[in-house]
Order: C-alpha cells, then sequence, then structure tokens
C-alpha cells in the first residue's frame, strides 16, 4: 500500500514523495482481521449455546423447510423453459417452506431471542395456493399465448392487506421488543378466524383449479403429451387439496377439544405433511426433471385439423388396410398413406403418440396378435404362425417385442388366454 506525502513548498504532489507504508498497515489490518473473526466466532458459539426446545418432530418440520428453499434454487435454474410458471411455482413452494420455518422456530423457542421476528411481514399463508393457482394456469396454457388470467390478479389482495397488517405489528413489535401486540391480536379471535377463511380460500382454489382441467379436457387436441401432462396436474393439486381439507379437519377438532383456544397441536400433523409434500415435490423433481416444467402446448406445427387428419389416415393404414402385417414397411411407406412426409410423421408420432416409427408399428402388430389369441379360433395358431401373420421377420423378434410392450411372454399370455375361456 501506498501514501501520497504532502510537498509544502508547491502544492503539487511528485512520485518521489510517495511512501510506503507495508509495514505500517499490515499488523492494523491482521489485527482487524482476527477482531472480527473472533466475533464471528463468539457469535457462532452463542448460537450453539443457546436454550432451545429441540424435538424430533420440529427437526423434522424445519429440515422440510430447508428442502423447500432449496428446491426453490433448482426450479429458478429452470426458468427459461416457462418463465411465468417458474416464477409461481417458486412463490408457491417458498412460502410453503417459510410456513414451516415460521412453526418450526417458534416451536424451538427461538423467538424470544428477538421477539418482532415472529411478526415477520411476509403474508406466507395467502400466498401457497393463489402461487400453485397461477403456476398450474401458465402451464396449461400455450407458451405464446397472452397471460388470460391478468383479471384474476384480485387473488392476491388478502395476501397485500395481511401484508400491510403484518407491517404494521411487526413495527409495533421491534419497537416494544415484545409480544404486547401478539397477545391483542389473539384475544381479538382473528388469527383464528383467518385460520378458517385461508384454508377454506385454499380448498375454493384447488376445486376451481380441479375444474378448470376438467374444462379443457373437453376441447379435442388429439395429443397423449397434453393428456399425460394434465394428469399430473390433476393428481398434485388434488394431493395438496385432501392436505388442505385434513388441515381444515385438524384445525376445528383442536378449536372444539381446548373449548376455542388456539393451541399448536393442530399443526404438527399438518406441518410433517407439508415436510413430506416438498420431499415428495424433491424426489419427483430429481427423478423426472421435466415433469414439472415442461410445456406440452409447445407449438409442434401441427393444427387441431392436421392432426385429426393425420390420425385418421393412419388409422385407416393400420387397423383397415394393416400395413403393420408387411414385414419391411418402411416409414416412407406409411407417410404416403398418412399423405405427410418421413420427417413429419416421425415428428408427429413422437410428439402425438409418444412412440418412433417401430414402436407404433409393433404396437398395432402386439394388439393383432392378441386379438388373435383371444379369438374363438386361437387354438388353430401357432406361435410361429402369429408371428408371420403380423408381420415379425423373425420368432425372437416377435418374442422379445410381445414381452417388452405385454410383460408376459406369448407363450404365458396365450396359457392364461385360455385359463379365462
Amino acid at each position: 500500500m501506498w501514501l501520497v506525502e504532502e510537498n509544502t513548498n508547491g502544492g503539487n504532489y511528485k512520485p518521489e514523495r510517495l511512501v510506503k507504508v507495508e509495514k505500517i498497515t499490515k499488523p492494523i489490518l491482521t489485527r482487524i482481521f482476527y477482531q472480527k473473526a473472533q466475533s464471528v466466532f463468539q457469535y457462532i458459539w452463542a448460537t450453539l449455546n443457546m436454550e432451545l426446545n429441540y424435538s424430533l418432530l420440529n427437526i423434522i418440520i424445519l429440515f422440510g423447510a430447508l428442502q423447500g428453499f432449496m428446491l426453490c434454487f433448482f426450479a429458478w435454474q429452470k426458468r427459461k423453459l416457462n418463465k411465468h410458471a417458474v416464477y409461481f411455482f417458486i412463490l408457491f413452494l417458498f412460502s410453503l417452506a417459510f410456513y414451516n420455518l415460521m412453526y418450526a422456530l417458534l416451536d424451538m423457542n427461538l423467538f424470544k431471542y428477538y421477539r418482532p421476528l415472529h411478526l415477520f411481514p411476509y403474508p406466507y399463508n395467502w400466498l401457497i395456493v393463489v402461487g400453485l393457482y397461477f403456476y398450474v394456469k401458465n402451464q396449461l396454457k400455450p407458451i405464446k399465448q397472452p397471460l388470460y388470467f391478468k383479471k384474476e390478479w384480485y387473488l392476491l389482495l388478502p395476501a397485500a392487506i395481511y401484508f400491510l397488517l403484518r407491517t404494521y405489528w411487526f413495527i409495533i413489535s421491534a419497537m416494544e421488543n415484545s409480544y404486547r401486540i401478539t397477545g391483542v391480536i389473539v384475544a381479538s379471535h382473528f388469527f383464528r378466524i383467518q385460520e378458517f377463511a385461508i384454508l377454506l380460500f385454499n380448498s375454493i382454489l384447488l376445486i376451481r383449479l380441479l375444474y378448470i382441467i376438467k374444462k379443457q379436457e373437453h376441447i379435442e387436441v388429439q395429443n397423449i403429451k397434453v393428456t399425460n401432462f394434465r394428469k399430473w396436474l390433476k393428481l398434485f393439486i388434488r394431493v395438496f387439496l385432501v392436505l388442505t381439507v385434513a388441515n381444515l379437519l385438524f384445525f376445528s377438532i383442536d378449536m372444539i377439544i381446548h373449548k376455542g383456544q388456539e393451541t399448536l397441536t393442530f399443526l404438527y400433523p399438518t406441518l410433517i405433511s407439508n415436510a413430506i409434500f416438498i420431499y415428495w415435490i424433491g424426489f419427483v423433481g430429481f427423478t423426472n426433471p421435466g415433469r414439472f416444467f415442461s410445456n406440452p402446448h409447445t407449438d409442434d406445427g401441427f393444427s387441431a385439423s392436421q392432426i385429426a387428419d393425420i390420425n385418421r389416415k393412419l388409422d385407416l393404414a393400420m387397423k383397415q388396410q394393416m400395413l403393420f402385417r408387411q414385414p419391411n414397411l418402411t416409414i416412407q411407406q406409411l407417410a404416403v398413406e398418412a399423405g405427410s412426409t418421413p420427417k413429419e410423421l416421425s415428428r408427429f408420432l413422437n410428439e402425438h403418440h409418444q412412440m418412433n416409427f417401430s414402436e407404433y408399428v409393433n404396437h398395432h402388430r402386439i394388439e393383432y396378435i392378441k386379438e388373435l389369441i383371444s379369438s374363438s379360433e386361437a387354438e388353430k395358431y401357432t406361435l410361429v404362425t402369429l408371428a408371420e401373420l403380423s408381420g415379425f421377420a423373425s420368432k425372437s423378434s416377435f418374442n422379445a417385442t410381445f414381452k417388452k410392450i405385454t410383460g408376459l411372454t406369448p407363450s404365458e399370455f396365450k396359457k392364461l388366454q385360455s385359463i379365462k375361456a
């Protein structure tokens, strides 16, 4: 390090007047570093020696919250796929994790070291299902379609009002460093009434989501990708709806047992179920990363009328003309029948049937064989005959494909059908 020594003769600064002060500043910097390090270690030591109420339950609840925050970080990395859906999913998951965190710390009695924190002004309980609601709606719409639910921003109004209330309470609690304002709120029954309101509000929104998905299912879009994705969204919503209704039930029972007095008893099953739900999200997210944010409505170049027309022509070629019975059937031949190019047909089968060309043809071959085995004339067909009739070039290929699709060998399937008969 260098200092510039003032030249009193002319008021100018010259290079030769620079004075090296390394020897002076190194000890000072070292001493400052050790002082800061000592302060940090003292703080950590004091934290470790806090008198907290640890239990297995609040540790599980706390780790569920931490898992949720970690998943929010990983979800953020996926924002390029469908940014609005990712943002609202993070809002949902962060709020759910924050809910667990607040009550885990409350149960550990951590807030006694700084009382105002229990009123931290984040309206998490009003944002959980609202975040989920807008996440699902963003997933259901095509990426290029404008946000058709802009008129529903009023759903954030309860969270905004509660944010202002909590900010006001937080300021009072911080000025007094006490629980006095909390006692006043509890005595007014505000928290109890709000808990019922939140659970009812959440239940209504979740039921509305299921209705929206059911309504969209009546739209004629022959796309397996969309259908499967809707099934997944329905499962996700139903699971959370069950948890919400169970929470409402636990809260009601707790209020009855304790004669209207608010306790944390009902919260234990609620918070544990939240933690399990968060871990389930993590498991699904890591085992199937595209499950949460893949948009099945991405434009694939096929209009609804084209999809219906190609499917009609494919049904005609495979179910009536039975082109699959040709051992050397090529995608070029099938593309001619479907009125498209081989490249377009390959993309169509992948997008709308979740199969490549070989899988699609073999699927029809196996279905045909199953019909023959189940027919009244099944006894006259040997396995070799079945393989030849359905278009398989070899018996080994026939056996391997049949077991891959049905889970049984042709012999096992034939024996099973004879028993049923």
